[in-house]
């Protein structure tokens, strides 16, 4: 009985530290997020990490929304700046999360409504395991408009990639 209880708790701890490190490694230069566009007949895959992503123009967002209690202070980039700093051209941007869950967001939502994809909340970079690293925020509590099941479906989170889409796709 000894041992099996030794032989969990060691499973246990190798299973916790190695979750540690990975949320550490995503925050520590490795790839976060992966963007794809169509170029005539050629797809074209670009990786970023957080620091990368952190040096692009940063926007704030404190609000409430239905996942949290209370209000969160957010951080993170406008994906028009991305897309502008790469010489992209789209108008929809289909984001996926680690679940796969997928969603079309115009980037209208981002240059008029005003979203963005945090990178952090509270201060500190959004842990896997609370809805990061990336996720998109709009400012529900300054637009009442937004509280709605189109823009919570669009509100993605554990979002790792970001595929451009064409006006007329």
């Amino acid at each position: 009985m000894k041992r099996l209880f030794i032989w969990l708790f060691s499973v246990y701890v190798a299973l916790t530290t190695s979750m540690v490190f990975a949320t550490s490694d995503a925050m520590q230069g490795n790839t976060i997020l992966t963007v794809t566009n169509h170029h005539s007949d050629k797809e074209i895959s670009l990786t970023f990490d957080l620091a990368a992503l952190k040096q692009l123009p940063s926007y704030d967002i404190s609000t409430r929304n239905p996942w949290e209690e209370g209000v969160h202070h957010y951080k993170g980039f406008n994906p028009s700046d991305l897309l502008e700093q790469q010489g992209i051209k789209g108008s929809v941007l289909r984001l996926t999360a680690f679940n796969q869950y997928i969603t079309e967001i115009p980037l209208e939502d981002f240059t008029q409504l005003g979203a963005i994809i945090a990178y952090e909340m509270d201060g500190q970079p959004i842990a896997v395991r609370s809805k990061g690293p990336l996720m998109v925020i709009y400012n529900f509590d300054d637009n009442p408009d937004l509280k709605n099941e189109a823009f919570y479906g669009r509100s993605i989170w554990q979002l790792y990639k970001l595929k451009v889409m064409r006006a007329d796709y």
